[in-house]
């Protein structure tokens, strides 16, 4: 299962559920140290760590969708 990372509060990561779209909150000090909003993460173990490739590509896709909606009312 993978999880966006949303905001970061208070050493909280509050996440949000790919597949589900649940909200919930899991302890940074359970997650790769170099995460961030935005990132998406998946459980190895008891531990959570940054699917790069994935982050990536939604990152990407997110950025095309934001370049055509700006260029679709700006004409």
């Amino acid at each position: 299962m993978m999880y966006i990372i949303d905001r970061i509060e208070s050493g909280i990561a509050v996440c949000e559920s790919v597949e589900s779209n649940v909200t919930f909150e899991i302890a940074m000090t359970a997650i790769q140290k170099n995460a961030k909003e935005g990132d998406v993460i998946k459980k190895n173990g008891d531990f959570y760590v940054i699917d790069a490739a994935v982050t990536k590509s939604r990152k990407a896709e997110l950025t095309t969708r934001l370049d055509r909606l700006f260029k679709k009312n700006s004409s």
